[in-house]
């Protein structure tokens, strides 16, 4: 009986979507809640059934409980109709629609059918949030493996860096360590051509005086 019932109910256009704010509405404004706390709930199937099943008493279609659904606003032939019966008037029989067509889920793997205008997507709503999930969790993948890239870009830019700064620091001290054993070894040469220089001085004066003696005076003034 009650799966007779959603049947029926999505035979008169709606969505399942729709079916369950139909049943979260009526579970309160209908006093079903405070039935069940108060323990005055005879028959659970015949509750089900009552929060399932349409407004037998509207002859519009689109009527969802004194509401006109794709308007959001008061049902206008349910006024009336209450206008009539204040007067003693009898209400006409529901007006009926085209029947709405079925249709097949096209989720892979989904088994899942539908009545009523299908989706833009072909799917339904279980697969439309499985989609949704997906792209999402898609797009925080990618967000993620663009920040560890860039970390990682980061990390190895501070590498380069510091290798640079070393390569320098020894290319510097290779450079300073060079010029110091350069100028130790210039300045040991310098000293020994001043000493070589000097005994060639002395040989030269030694050579001179045997040849001229008579300029040993002369050389002792000078020296």
């Amino acid at each position: 009986m009650l799966r007779e019932t959603i049947l029926h109910a999505l035979d008169g256009g709606r969505t399942a979507h729709q079916l369950v704010e139909r049943i979260q509405r009526r579970w309160w404004t209908h006093g079903y809640a405070r039935a069940l706390a108060e323990g005055q709930i005879a028959s659970p199937v015949g509750t089900a059934v009552a929060l399932v099943r349409p407004s037998t008493d509207c002859p519009d279609p689109m009527c969802e409980d004194g509401v006109t659904l794709h308007l959001g606003d008061a049902c206008p032939k349910c006024d009336q109709r209450r206008t009539d019966r204040r007067r003693g008037q009898a209400s006409g029989p529901r007006e009926k629609g085209p029947a709405p067509q079925w249709w097949e889920c096209d989720g892979q793997g989904c088994t899942t059918a539908g009545k009523g205008p299908r989706p833009a997507d072909g799917l339904c709503w279980q697969c439309q949030e499985r989609v949704e999930e997906a792209a999402a969790q898609t797009a925080v993948q990618r967000v993620s493996a663009t920040l560890a890239a860039e970390a990682e870009a980061a990390e190895e830019a501070a590498r380069l860096r510091q290798t640079i700064r070393w390569a320098r620091m020894l290319d510097e001290a290779y450079t300073e360590h060079a010029e110091r054993g350069r100028t130790a070894q210039e300045l040991a040469e310098a000293q020994r051509q001043a000493e070589a220089d000097a005994e060639q001085v002395h040989i030269l004066r030694e050579q001179l005086l045997r040849e001229h003696p008579e300029l040993a005076a002369y050389v002792q003034e000078q020296t």
